[in-house]
Order: structure tokens, then C-alpha cells, then sequence
């Protein structure tokens, strides 16, 4: 099935010279995770990162469905 990930700011420099926009599309297998898609890249996977799919929070055990979008970028403390 085909799926998006999309890196924003600096989590760019980690997608593949194919990517158009910050996005690239995937084909993974049936029972694929968020955390499953997002890991492939060499991005934190901890609190300073914002996951989302298709613009909202889950968890990252959530599977993904045809045309989902997986989306990432660096979370930003201020104050």
C-alpha cells in the first residue's frame, strides 16, 4: 500500500533525493505502524519530536491505511 512521510524544517535532510515538497511516498506492507514508517528515517523518536498522522496525534502503534501521511518535525519549547 502506499503511504507519505512528510519531514518538515530541519528533519528534511533526512529524506531520499525523490522526495518533492518534504514528502516522499512509501509502499509498505499491509500492518505497517506510524512508528514503523517513521523509523526508517534518521530522525529522534522521542519528546523532541511532533508525530502526526494525517494531522492528528496517535499512537505510534497506530497501522496505517492506504493514502495515510505520517508527518514529523522538531518540537519547539518556548517561553
Amino acid at each position: 500500500m502506499m503511504i507519505y512521510v512528510k519531514l518538515i524544517a530541519n528533519y528534511r535532510e533526512a529524506l531520499p533525493p525523490q522526495a518533492i515538497n518534504g514528502v516522499v511516498e512509501m509502499d509498505v506492507p499491509d500492518g505497517t505502524t506510524v512508528y514503523d514508517a517513521i523509523s526508517k528515517f534518521d530522525i529522534p523518536l522521542d519528546d523532541t519530536s511532533v508525530i502526526v498522522l494525517n494531522g492528528l496525534t496517535v499512537d505510534m502503534n497506530t497501522r496505517l491505511v492506504e493514502g495515510d501521511m505520517v508527518t514529523a518535525f522538531s518540537a519547539i519549547a518556548g517561553g
